[in-house]
């Protein structure tokens, strides 16, 4: 196909039979002028590219599309580079003094501003000596009022950087015909303009999207001239690829920004397949990702085309079917679920905030906040949807399973952090979500040019391989094990369970779902210390809150970091707790609670966990962290944040004192490991209250606790304290 330029379009006698060329009023104003971040940055570039074009072998604009009403051209896709082209030939006919009458037939019809502007400046002469805007304005001609049109401020913005950049070129006027494009009458391609309406409606202000797509498809183009390449997506932009975006449009009714985030998704694919990081790129620079990704790289173009062309075709197969108004969103939600277990489908991971994936890619959410989760997700479908014919539906649904509880448990190993301890897993994680998606099993190994990679959850995936192994040899159970998988409080990790233990699936969930979680916790402690030490000083438990405090505690207990060797304490703890063959409800439970507690007064045996149970103060029904040494159990500090301790916490066995009376009612906290008592401090250790003068910080007075030769309590500390805190023999400091 022939391209042509600007000046033939507006001659007197030309292959069109075009006479002049008019922006309608369904045009918005000029946007290249304006002054917010994008627009200069694409005036920037557009400058830029066609001053290298004119100083070296030219440059091609892509097409600009329009029909001609009574001899006159008019517009529908490509204003903006015409206005722009318009504008810098008449720079270049005034500095070289040619006159060109061609010229008068460029017109606006957007505002009479626009239109009277345009008519004033073929017939002006500047000087050029000072800068165009303020020469133009300084005219008689120039009424205030058209500094209030955008258009006009726009042109005359444009023309000040049109005289920056283009003053040192010779000859400019005739060198401008090395700038072309293609033009197309949309009445000979059969089409209406009701897509070009759809992108460039009335007043409304959008992104230069007109200068991208021309840019991508010179960059196709430059491929060997692939000409019939950058045809084909030329017209898919136009036609299916419009179609296929216009269902998500803005509230412009516009489709640009959903069609370059889109464009930036599948870059970021690129970018990892390519083992690099995100951080090498300016995801928000689309031409340079055309320039670093697309251009001479063909397979690049060719999986970016192939992506647009797997969701048109779902759309196109979902309206076949049904008679939805979301296709592509009722397809994820064919397989994915929000918050509870469905039959064939999964519970997606917390950071995955809506189920229709396509929608949150076109609107920016999935490039905002975990990019990285959003991206596996979306790869994930879109592997399987290039692959169609090669991998049945029932076998990507249980695929996908594994991809989400593998998300769900690689917090800390999902990330694309160069410089972190993690590295940059992504693209390990793309490579391994290729192996699950095309052939079902989970890769031991990840090598990019022979460097073997870390990527998702080590722990998670032995878990996954042995479950794939399992519900192929057992598939009867595999809709029991899938319900257990996506109960909220395991999100896909099973082990504080075991896989294998199929008689405790149903018993788990329906103690979690009936149950009081205080109760839970109390008995589970009362069968076994089940609790996990986090570090040297905190340990974790379980909470009585049912709210998302007490989730995070529970969820915490069950996807321990690393191989924590206390896990096996909760597993033991809970299963022995389940496996019995009576209902399990709160009677049942409390009834072990009180059995446990019983047992300690009889055997006058009276550990950390007594107190724990015993005194409600010690659960505060919150994130189920401790402050607890190794050698001091019973100088317990309950958190009330989740990860410090801070103003709110308190010294359990001293909060037990004052619930219980054992110190005056008016006593207070001096901070939250002693109390103000006596005129001095009070503070609990391992085998001793002890009292410290405040004067001087010195230890006054210690009540010694009866403990036996393993240094566990004799009495309940609380009741003996209360009993005989006045007693000399105990307590030296005299009452008040």
């Amino acid at each position: 196909m022939e391209t042509t330029t600007l000046k033939n379009l507006i001659s007197e006698s030309n292959s069109y039979e075009i006479s002049g060329i008019t922006i309608p009023r369904i045009q918005r104003a000029y946007a290249q002028g304006r002054s917010d971040t994008h627009a200069v940055k694409t005036r920037e570039r557009f400058l830029s590219a066609i001053h290298a074009g004119l100083i070296n072998n030219g440059l091609t604009l892509d097409f600009i599309y329009g029909n001609i009403q009574n001899g006159q051209l008019i517009p529908l896709d490509g204003q903006q580079r015409l206005t722009t082209l318009w504008l810098l030939h008449w720079y270049a006919d005034k500095k070289e003094g040619i006159n060109d009458k061609r010229l008068a037939r460029f017109s606006y019809n957007t505002r009479y501003s626009a239109r009277d502007f345009l008519i004033k400046l073929v017939n002006y002469k500047p000087t050029l000596k000072t800068r165009l805007s303020d020469e133009i304005r300084n005219e008689g001609w120039f009424p205030m009022e058209w500094n209030n049109d955008p258009t006009v401020k726009g042109m005359l913005t444009m023309l000040d950087e049109i005289q920056k950049r283009f003053a040192d070129i010779d000859d400019l006027w005739n060198k401008l015909d090395k700038i072309n494009f293609y033009f197309r009458n949309i009445e000979e391609m059969k089409l209406t303009d009701d897509i070009y309406i759809k992108m460039n409606s009335r007043g409304k202000p959008l992104t230069d999207f007109e200068h991208f797509k021309a840019e991508l498809l010179k960059v196709i183009r430059s491929e060997k001239d692939d000409e019939a390449t950058s045809k084909r997506i030329g017209l898919k932009i136009d036609r299916e690829w419009t179609d296929l975006l216009w269902t998500y449009r803005d509230k412009y009714n516009l489709v640009d920004n959903g069609f370059l985030n889109f464009f930036r998704m599948i870059s970021l694919i690129l970018i990892y397949k390519s083992d690099r990081s995100s951080s090498e790129f300016d995801l928000k620079d689309d031409f340079s990702l055309l320039d670093r990704l697309y251009k001479n790289q063909p397979d690049n173009v060719a999986f970016l085309e192939l992506a647009f062309d797997c969701m048109v075709n779902i759309q196109n197969k979902m309206l076949s079917n049904s008679s939805t108004t979301n296709p592509i969103g009722d397809f994820f939600r064919t397989y994915l679920s929000e918050n509870h277990y469905e039959h064939g489908k999964v519970v997606v991971s917390q950071q995955i905030t809506d189920l229709d994936i396509f929608k949150e890619v076109l609107n920016g959410t999935a490039l905002g906040r975990n990019t990285p989760y959003w991206l596996i997700m979306f790869y994930s479908f879109l592997i399987y949807l290039m692959n169609y014919d090669t991998i049945k539906e029932i076998d990507f649904r249980r695929r996908l399973r594994v991809i989400v509880n593998l998300l769900k448990n690689s917090r800390n190993e999902v990330v694309d952090t160069p410089n972190g301890d993690a590295g940059n897993r992504m693209p390990a994680n793309l490579r391994q979500v290729d192996s699950i998606i095309l052939s079902g099993e989970i890769a031991d190994c990840i090598t990019i040019d022979n460097d073997k990679r870390q990527n998702f959850n080590v722990i998670q995936m032995e878990e996954e391989r042995q479950k794939l192994q399992f519900t192929k040899e057992h598939p009867e159970h595999s809709d029991s094990l899938f319900q257990l998988e996506d109960y909220y409080l395991l999100q896909g990790r099973t082990d504080v369970i075991g896989y294998e233990n199929t008689h405790l699936y149903q018993r788990f969930i329906h103690v979690f779902d009936t149950c009081s979680r205080d109760i839970i916790d109390c008995a589970m402690l009362a069968t076994y210390d089940y609790s996990q030490r986090i570090n040297y000083w905190c340990i974790q438990l379980g909470s009585g809150s049912q709210d998302e405090i007490g989730n995070k505690a529970w969820y915490a207990l069950f996807h321990p970091t690393g191989k924590n060797p206390d896990f096996n304490k909760t597993k033991k703890s809970l299963r022995s707790l389940l496996e019995v063959d009576i209902e399990i409800d709160n009677k049942y439970l409390q009834g072990i609670i009180d059995a446990y507690l019983t047992e300690c007064r009889t055997k006058n045996q009276y550990d950390w966990r007594y107190y724990y149970i015993a005194y409600p103060c010690f659960r505060p029904e919150r994130y189920g962290k401790y402050t607890m040494y190794n050698d001091q159990p019973y100088a317990l500090v309950a958190l009330h944040s989740e990860k410090r301790e801070s103003s709110n916490a308190y010294q359990c066995m001293l909060q037990a004192l004052i619930e219980e009376q054992a110190v005056a009612n008016s006593v207070e906290w001096f901070d939250i490991r002693a109390l103000s008592y006596k005129k001095g401090r009070l503070t609990c250790e391992n085998n001793a209250f002890v009292s410290y003068l405040l004067k001087d910080d010195k230890e006054r007075s210690r009540f010694i606790i009866p403990q036996n030769k393993e240094g566990i309590d004799i009495v309940d500390r609380i009741q003996y304290f209360k009993d005989n805190r006045k007693d000399n023999n105990y307590w030296i400091c005299q009452e008040d």
